[in-house]
């Protein structure tokens, strides 16, 4: 067969022309990485209050000064964080991936991705398929969910999920 011959051969990939324009599109946004609760000085009072009470606990019932001895170091670097003002970081929908600030995951470190709603909040939640990986995540605009999903939608399956025990409890400690 010469080079000039005319094949009648075309590419399809088995995709609809949405689905196409769907998965080359990318959107990006930024908004803060976690949600800042105001704590007042009771709140840090009480953690004071918890740490003592927790440190005298363990010590009457192990009678171990190094067990003891964490607990303070502990109830001080959970004040620390709890300080900690969040950062804004930048997020990226792409056909590469889930960028987040510098750092890219590919779609194929997931198995799905599910929209957590936390009263007006919402995130996108994206559960690795490594055990000890640690689930991605990213609060979002309610005006992006229909443009969000439907982008990631062509990489992941949807799985309905909701906020899991630990995240319930930090919501409460506002932590």
């Amino acid at each position: 067969m010469s080079a000039q011959e005319d094949t009648n051969w075309k590419y399809e990939s088995g995709e609809s022309a949405d689905e196409l324009a769907a998965s080359t599109t990318s959107i990006s946004w930024s908004a803060s990485e976690y949600i800042d609760h105001t704590r007042g000085a009771g709140w840090y009072g009480l953690l004071v209050l918890a740490t003592a009470a927790l440190t005298a606990g363990i010590y009457f019932i192990t009678r171990d000064y190094f067990a003891s001895g964490t607990i303070p170091i502990i109830g001080v670097v959970v004040g620390v964080f709890a300080s900690r003002k969040p950062r804004q970081l930048s997020y990226e929908l792409s056909e590469s991936g889930f960028r987040v600030g510098q750092k890219t995951y590919p779609y194929n470190q997931f198995k799905s991705f599910s929209i957590i709603r936390d009263g007006a909040l919402l995130s996108i939640n994206l559960l690795p398929i490594k055990r000890f990986m640690v689930p991605v995540s990213a609060y979002f605009d309610a005006a992006d969910e229909e443009k969000i999903t439907d982008t990631i939608g062509v990489h992941l399956p949807y799985e309905e999920r909701s906020m899991d025990g630990v995240d319930r409890l930090s919501r409460r400690l506002k932590f």
